[in-house]
């Protein structure tokens, strides 16, 4: 009896994994996601986001990813590859740099920028460096040599040369050189270098600087900046990315970001938290449809679809609970 009643379980099965595949058949899935991503969203539209997840287990989740994984050498060397590509690509381009980056977003970065008071801070900053001035106090000196050196007539240069003693010359350029240094201190220290009416011309030298840079193709700019370079610059970057994530500050900035995200989405429906994101239903059906029919077939193809449903419907056909009922009827 108990035979028996396995051999009609078994049958079923098979009832039900033919219906379940047919359901899944690329005839009726196009009407199946369909119908299936409509009663989902329905769904969603009935609860927030803190009734399914807490900031708490985003949060964990997020500092495993962006802090306790492992980072593999490998995306270094992806990313190489990535570029050697790109930069290849550029080669070949008949573009020119207006083409890729608008005029308008440049000159929006630089007011943006202009307008930080760190920038103007940072100016300020530069004109009391040290550094900064003796560079460009013997910039100065050097250009004003050059000048004195290429405007006198040879024979007076040699005369000079020959009349004006070793010392004469060295205290001179001593002098100039402290003169400069001075002149380039009061110079970047003054108040007036900084004034809004001085940083639009500085906003109209840089577009006119960038209107004629924008012109120049593509495959030019290549000369500038190598692939090495922008590989090496990614790693400078990366390997700072990998000190920079397992530092309590970055701790501490994640966990806010997580708690600030909440604070804004948690008591939304989770159809408005897509909406707001910017992900619609048109955008989800296209891509269910891209994905899911080629997916589903080649599992169907493998036999892998009927061995997953077999699986996990087997055991409630074999289950002692579902042989009673069959012998109830």
């Amino acid at each position: 009896m108990t035979d028996n009643k396995q051999e009609v379980a078994n049958r079923l099965l098979d009832g039900l994994v033919d219906y379940l595949l047919a359901r899944l058949a690329p005839a009726q899935l196009e009407g199946l996601i369909e119908s299936e991503l409509d009663y989902l969203l329905e769904q969603a539209g009935r609860y927030t986001l803190t009734e399914w997840v807490s900031a708490e287990q985003i949060h964990h989740t997020a500092r495993k990813y962006a802090v306790e994984m492992h980072i593999s050498g490998a995306i270094p060397e992806l990313v190489g590859d990535m570029v050697e590509k790109f930069y290849d690509q550029a080669a070949d381009s008949e573009r020119v740099v207006a083409d890729v980056v608008d005029e308008d977003v440049v000159m929006a970065l630089l007011d943006k920028v202009l307008e930080i008071p760190l920038s103007r801070q940072g100016m300020a900053w530069l004109g009391r460096n040290p550094v900064l001035l003796a560079l460009l106090a013997g910039g100065a000196q050097m250009g004003l040599k050059t000048l004195l050196h290429q405007g006198l007539p040879a024979p007076l240069r040699e005369q000079l040369g020959k009349r004006l003693p070793a010392r004469w010359v060295s205290s001179v350029e001593t002098r100039l050189q402290e003169w400069l240094l001075r002149r380039t201190e009061q110079l970047l220290s003054d108040p007036y270098l900084y004034r809004d009416e001085n940083l639009d011309e500085l906003r109209e030298l840089v577009l006119v600087a960038w209107q004629e840079f924008a012109q120049r193709p593509v495959a030019e700019v290549r000369g500038l900046v190598t692939s090495e370079d922008i590989q090496e610059l990614f790693v400078i970057g990366f390997e700072y990315w990998r000190e920079l994530r397992h530092t309590d500050y970055f701790n501490s900035l994640l966990l806010s970001g997580v708690n600030a995200f909440f604070e804004k989405y948690g008591d939304t429906s989770l159809t408005e938290l897509l909406e707001e994101m910017g992900v619609t239903r048109e955008m989800m059906l296209d891509d269910a449809r891209r994905f899911a029919p080629p997916i589903l077939d080649k599992l169907r193809t493998e036999g892998l679809l009927e061995e997953w449903l077999r699986r996990h419907l087997k055991g409630y056909f074999e289950a002692e609970e579902t042989l009673a009922l069959l012998s109830e009827q």
